[in-house]
């Protein structure tokens, strides 16, 4: 061997490292394992972004139409976490435009008469007053206020009104005594409101007040008032139950209300007592048969004078935080619908949720 020559550098004796004990697939191996670890869930946590949080936990919506559940992480309402707004977004919103209901009639919740078609439970266990209902993200915890006009569908100027102003949970029930009352829940759905079926029922000065044919009367036996009701519920379709304003006597019936309680859960419908009777028998025989039910609070039209629908707004409020929800019942004065535009608009600033009547369903 040669010496090394002058200004060379000696050799340097190489020390031999850990890993070079170990073949150079194994090495590989591992190196690939620890960067699988490090880099994937950094690179899925920036691909989700904030949205990762709030997909931990599902939050219940009611109403079919899950797609409408569209974020908005910008919203801020009192007494709300911020994922709850964060999912449900616009969901809960007075007004949202994107929360589309679903069409109606669905193939699938109809039954076909020859007499024309009725609502009816899904062979899946689908209902209509669920499938047909506003989607609302029951999720939120804010006290509810449910606003429902009633007495809509003869008028046009006043239909078009409710329909054209007031907030989209707003939820609207319309006369089954008019010819149109058809196209009248149709044009509703479209613009995004809930849809209630009116039904006239005997009242305590009746025949003195007679609501009108296909009334529900005391005297009649049970299958004729079946039969008359079956005759209402043709009439449209995509509604989410029924209502009433003149069952005074008929809704404080047991023997009468029981049946058409019956045939409102046999089709998958619930029931909005107006509270139009003192003594209404409607909330135990609901409650006893596990028929979805919803009570009317306030009767917001009592007395028109400006001060007394501020009155009756305020004392629905006080309520709907006392008990957490609260329902007041109107008919489209073009007095009460500009005070109930203005009013509803200051509810989420105050940490209230206006809600579609079915999300008050107990």
């Amino acid at each position: 061997m040669q010496a090394a020559g002058k200004g060379s550098e000696p050799p340097i004796e190489r020390q031999e490292t850990f890993l070079a004990r170990y073949p150079r697939n194994l090495k590989l191996g591992i190196l690939a394992v620890f960067l699988a670890v490090i880099l994937v869930p950094w690179l899925l946590a920036g691909h989700h972004g904030a949205s990762s949080k709030v997909s931990e936990k599902p939050l219940p919506v009611q109403g079919a139409d899950s797609k409408a559940a569209i974020p908005n992480p910008k919203l801020q309402v009192p007494g709300v976490s911020s994922s709850v707004l964060t999912t449900s977004g616009f969901i809960n919103a007075q007004d949202d435009h994107t929360v589309k209901l679903v069409p109606a009639p669905d193939e699938g919740l109809t039954e076909d008469t020859p007499e024309g078609s009725l609502p009816r439970i899904g062979a899946d266990g689908r209902q209509p007053w669920q499938v047909y209902a506003r989607p609302f993200n029951t999720a939120d915890t804010r006290p509810r206020i449910a606003i429902v006009v009633t007495n809509l569908g003869q008028s046009r100027t006043d239909s078009d009104m409710a329909i054209a102003q007031l907030p989209m949970n707003v939820t609207l029930a319309f006369d089954s005594q008019s010819p149109v009352v058809g196209a009248w829940c149709n044009r509703a759905r479209q613009d995004g409101h809930e849809a209630l079926l009116m039904v006239p029922m005997e009242p305590f000065d009746y025949p003195r007040s007679d609501p009108g044919p296909n009334t529900l009367l005391t005297g009649l036996p049970n299958t004729d008032n079946i039969i008359r009701l079956q005759n209402v519920l043709r009439m449209a379709t995509g509604y989410v139950g029924i209502t009433t304003v003149s069952g005074s006597r008929f809704t404080t019936n047991p023997e009468k209300l029981d049946p058409v309680l019956d045939l409102l859960k046999h089709r998958g419908l619930m029931i909005l007592d107006a509270h139009v009777a003192p003594h209404s028998a409607v909330p135990d025989i609901a409650h006893e048969r596990k028929i979805p039910v919803a009570m009317s609070t306030e009767q917001l039209d009592q007395n028109l004078a400006p001060e007394a629908i501020d009155d009756a707004l305020n004392q629905l409020e006080k309520t709907a935080r006392l008990t957490g929800r609260a329902i007041g019942i109107t008919a489209p004065y073009p007095l009460m619908i500009q005070k109930l535009q203005d009013w509803l608009k200051t509810l989420p600033e105050r940490g209230i949720a206006l809600a579609p009547v079915s999300a008050m369903v107990r």
